[in-house]
């Protein structure tokens, strides 16, 4: 297989700083775990530096990289600089933003970013989804380059075009009456456009515009082999929700999963159709699917990677707190309990640990039952120490259960909740500070 290259353009900061510590998270938590997948060697300024070509030899692999991703979170002046030079070689660069930052520059502000945050249970996972989606078409395509010498502003006029004319066909109604395996799409394949449906696609999964994500998998059905088209589309354009594409997954699905394709692609698969099945609330519906492909993939990594049953069981996990917080119905609970601890058997990691944590909480919360409040206690007190650094969810889960259960560490941990997200802890005082 071979290696690619992706160089990230960051703030760095000086070791041991905040700015330091948040930026090499944003590299080891998110963008190398999106990208490893893919064969993709991953590099940063800091690793190039030597006593006397610092600058030329960032800007050579700036400019070498098969892709940049550049963080537009803080004004930083050395940031847009690098920026200016990748454009120059009219190569890809996926810009990111956390949410919450200053404004961009004008220049800057007006082209398309990703916002991430570090918020909530998947929004890592979002993220490093969000980064695949934008580097799969860019290695079918092969990377290729747009033009060395081209300009900014030629650069900038062709992308301007290019968004005039997919944003007219993403406003353009589908012709009713077509198929696609089976599945009504409407006539968007038979439409005729100057854009590169793989780009539209691109652009599609970026905006979360469904239509156009729709319009382009309806063009790139028939250009693609049908296992590729349902792994690197279909997928994907499920997970914005999208109603064709995951009924066509869900049909396909028995097909997919007998294939010789990767178990990578199988789980990576199987997490579409959860995601699509908790936004659509259409869980119960392919129920007796999920469980028959879950025994499958049981048998499969149990013979080429047994660590990879951790993954089916937390997505049995994902699937049935869903489906709880659809009905209140505690059995829901109960299975995503079981599923959770199965995981934490196969590797008691820290993640587990915190959602077997809001299993427990919501179960007492639900049911006035305080054991559970306990078990809650037992479960983040594991969570917080396998945490390398302090996590606002898993502190702010464990100031609520020790309120609950009157635990003298609340104060401390309120203290350090206070440290981590003051705006965080002061929407939840009333609450904590009211069980006192």
């Amino acid at each position: 297989m071979r290696e690619y290259t992706c160089f990230v353009i960051s703030p760095i900061g000086q070791e041991g700083t905040e700015l330091y510590e948040e930026y090499k998270d944003l590299l080891e938590l998110i963008i190398v775990p999106a990208l490893e997948i893919y064969n993709i060697k991953v590099r940063r300024g800091d690793h190039f530096i030597n006593d006397d070509k610092i600058d030329s030899s960032v800007i050579k692999n700036i400019q070498d990289a098969d892709i940049c991703i550049c963080d537009i979170s803080l004004p930083n002046p050395n940031v847009y600089y690098e920026l200016g030079r990748r454009d120059e070689t009219g190569k890809p660069v996926l810009l990111l933003k956390k949410k919450g930052t200053p404004q961009c520059p004008v220049d800057i502000a007006t082209r398309r970013f990703f916002e991430y945050e570090w918020e909530g249970r998947y929004a890592i996972r979002e993220a490093q989804n969000h980064i695949r989606s934008f580097v799969e078409p860019l290695i079918d395509q092969g990377f290729e380059e747009k033009g060395k010498s081209a300009t900014l502003s030629d650069i900038a006029d062709s992308i301007s075009r290019l968004e005039r004319k997919i944003d007219r066909l993403g406003t353009a109604a589908p012709a009713a009456g077509s198929v696609l395996g089976g599945v009504p799409l409407g006539d968007a394949a038979k439409a005729t456009s100057d854009a590169d449906p793989n780009d539209k696609l691109s652009l599609a999964l970026m905006q979360k515009n469904i239509p156009l994500a729709e319009e382009a998998m309806a063009q790139l059905q028939v250009r693609m082999d049908k296992l590729k088209f349902m792994d690197t589309v279909v997928r994907k354009v499920a997970q914005l929700g999208s109603e064709p594409a995951g009924k066509l997954m869900i049909a396909s699905a028995d097909e997919y999963f007998d294939s010789s394709v990767s178990l990578t692609a199988k789980l990576n698969f199987l997490g579409s159709m959860v995601t699509y099945a908790t936004k659509k609330a259409k869980t119960e519906e392919f129920l007796t699917l999920f469980h028959r492909v879950c025994k499958s993939l049981e048998l499969q990594a149990e013979n080429e990677r047994p660590e990879a049953v951790q993954t089916i069981y937390n997505q049995q996990n994902r699937l049935y707190y869903s489906f709880y917080l659809d009905t209140r119905n505690i059995e829901w609970l109960e299975k995503a309990i079981t599923a959770l601890k199965k995981a934490i058997q196969i590797a008691p990691e820290n993640f587990l640990y915190y959602n077997l944590c809001t299993c427990y909480y919501s179960y007492s919360k639900n049911t006035g039952n305080m054991d559970m409040m306990e078990l809650a206690r037992e479960a983040i007190d594991a969570c917080l120490a396998k945490d390398t650094k302090d996590d606002k969810d898993h502190v702010e889960y464990a100031c609520r259960i020790y309120s609950a259960l009157k635990d003298p560490r609340l104060g401390d941990m309120f203290e350090k909740l206070r440290a981590i997200n003051p705006i965080r802890a002061q929407v939840i005082a009333k609450d904590i500070l009211g069980n006192q």
